[in-house]
């Protein structure tokens, strides 16, 4: 094996994972909250000056924490993938790797389903979580039963929240 001050050629880019600019839709953001809401978890988008600001958010439990000073779009990507950890099970127990990756690409999921394009973060994101190939089709089938768990439980959601039974 070579260190790298034995290699010839340019650098590589370094890799970059920007925010989402923009606003978000509303009412999307709002039934996502009441999902997860409605099932005991706490969202809170309280200020947390000593967070490393790289950190977006974080799930814990029956909490869900998304960093405020955020744009609503990001913010709204955010809730996504937090709510993708709460929904994936043993999201504690499997590999960081594993969960960071099902986390973004249900949220990319759910967000293509309802018009809201992640994929500006997600893309990216899903790149440096899974940087072997076989860690994406490896969890191709999580990553499909919590997006379609999710997807089934906002489109309930909104008939809740309209009254339609």
């Amino acid at each position: 094996m070579s260190d790298v001050s034995q290699t010839e050629g340019k650098p590589l880019p370094e890799f970059e994972v920007p925010s989402l600019a923009g606003e978000a839709n509303e009412e999307m953001f709002s039934k996502v909250k009441y999902l997860v809401e409605a099932q005991g978890v706490e969202v809170s988008f309280a200020s947390r000056p000593d967070q490393d600001p790289d950190i977006k958010g974080f799930y814990s439990g029956k909490l869900i924490w998304v960093r405020p000073e955020e744009s609503r779009a990001q913010q709204l990507k955010t809730l996504l993938h937090e709510v993708a950890h709460y929904y994936s099970e043993g999201v504690f127990r499997i590999p960081r790797a594993d969960a960071e990756t099902i986390a973004e690409s249900v949220a990319f999921t759910i967000g293509a389903h309802f018009g809201f394009d992640t994929g500006t973060r997600s893309f990216p994101y899903v790149a440096l979580w899974a940087k072997d190939k076989k860690v994406l089709e490896a969890n191709l089938a999580a990553i499909r039963k919590v997006a379609g768990k999710i997807i089934d439980a906002l489109e309930q959601t909104a008939n809740k929240m309209t009254g339609v039974a």
